[in-house]
């Protein structure tokens, strides 16, 4: 009689790779009426902390700013600029420094996202910006939820997700910043490829490659699930995948060449505007090692940038541990090795957090009794970095 009513799911061994070590418990988000408001309720949790921190740090450092000032912060002036005014019509070179001519380094799909939301909210782009804020990051979460769930399971997915929406990098929640949006992007491409939904995969990369430069990794992602689905099934529908996806950088790319009449434009204002080129991880091997000469005036950051390096290893570690599938292991290391090799970007903190694969293997095989003090101090990090960072004093802000 035991065995006979015993659940399915109790008894069931749990999907191919899951870890032997972990006991088989429910996942929380069973006991919800819809598994997937998990993930929602913990992004609400999210902006909890958000509002917090900022009204805290208000408070710490004795000011009384309105909550657009934490919101419209810094690159949030360009996404909501290319929303309301769009690109400049012609822009000055050599490079003038001006912010409006900046406003070519950005991505366009996050912007056009605004710009529609607008016409729903009688073209207030404020208001606008931050319906799309919430929208990406609620996205996002569902997304790392659903994919999570999906290669591994349920409890993992809890688990992943919770990371996710606490880890330091997720201070872009509370900026009118493009990364949520990646992610959502990059989880629904990543589930179309392991789906074998090659067109679907292929739209969804184009708006990707679109959407942040950092989304180019799909292009690989989907030409070697492409080559495994050919090797394997003979399956050559899948090239819709890697022959779709550039086409959203490719586009822009051509717009700005046709516009400004040079079709590096693009590469030209990153190096001159932003400083952002490759540098092979020369950078960030100074920033960890305490040899970059700027470490001594910016300390915090510097720590700081430490501290998300290990964790990037780690996290790449656990992922490759956890034998997921291909394309997800895949699009984790291109990303971190993107943040590695590159000057400008190195390894703070919404950088290597679109990496979000990283989360789901460390779900999948941190130990309960070293799970939970990771979470508490990750949400702790996330706090400080969201009161510390437009009020700091020591540093440049990541």
């Amino acid at each position: 009689m035991a065995a006979t009513d015993a659940s399915p799911e109790r008894t069931s061994p749990g999907p191919r790779g899951a870890d032997p070590d972990l006991p088989r418990r429910s996942a929380l988000s069973d006991r919800l009426p819809r598994p997937w408001l998990f993930p929602l309720l913990v992004f609400a949790v999210t902006w909890l902390l958000i509002l917090a921190a900022w009204y805290g740090s208000d408070a710490i450092y004795g000011q009384s700013h309105p909550w657009t000032w934490h919101f419209l912060f810094k690159d949030a002036t360009y996404y909501l600029g290319i929303a309301e005014h769009g690109y400049p019509p012609r822009l000055p070179w050599p490079w003038n420094g001006s912010p409006i001519a900046a406003r070519a380094a950005f991505f366009p799909v996050f912007s056009l996202l605004i710009r529609l939301i607008s016409l729903l909210t009688g073209g207030n782009y404020l208001v606008a910006g931050l319906v799309a804020s919430i929208l990406a990051g609620a996205a996002s979460a569902v997304g790392v939820w659903v994919l999570a769930a999906r290669v591994r399971d349920r409890r993992v997915a809890d688990r992943a997700v919770m990371l996710y929406c606490f880890f330091p990098g997720a201070i872009t929640f509370s900026l009118l910043y493009s990364e949520p949006l990646a992610v959502a992007l990059g989880a629904a491409a990543l589930l179309a490829l392991l789906d074998r939904r090659w067109l679907l995969a292929g739209i969804i990369g184009a708006l990707g490659t679109a959407e942040r430069p950092t989304l180019i990794v799909l292009v690989v992602v989907s030409g070697v699930a492409a080559a495994q689905a050919i090797w394997t099934r003979r399956e050559w529908r899948a090239l819709l995948a890697p022959a779709l996806t550039p086409l959203g950088v490719l586009g822009f790319f051509g717009y700005l060449g046709h516009r400004y009449h040079d079709y590096a434009f693009w590469f030209r204002v990153e190096k001159a505007g932003w400083n952002q080129h490759t540098d092979w991880g020369v950078h960030t091997l100074h920033m960890v090692l305490w040899a970059d000469p700027g470490t001594a005036h910016y300390k915090v950051f510097n720590v700081l940038l430490i501290v998300m390096f290990v964790a990037a290893v780690a996290g790449v570690a656990m992922m490759l541990a956890a034998r997921l599938p291909v394309p997800v292991s895949l699009f984790g290391v291109l990303v971190v090795a993107m943040c590695l090799v590159s000057y400008g970007e190195s390894t703070k903190p919404r950088f290597v957090w679109t990496a979000f694969p990283l989360f789901i293997g460390a779900a999948a095989k941190l130990p309960r009794a070293i799970y939970w003090p990771v979470l508490l101090l990750s949400a702790a990090g996330l706090v400080f970095l969201i009161g510390w960072w437009p009020n700091h004093y020591v540093g440049p802000a990541p």
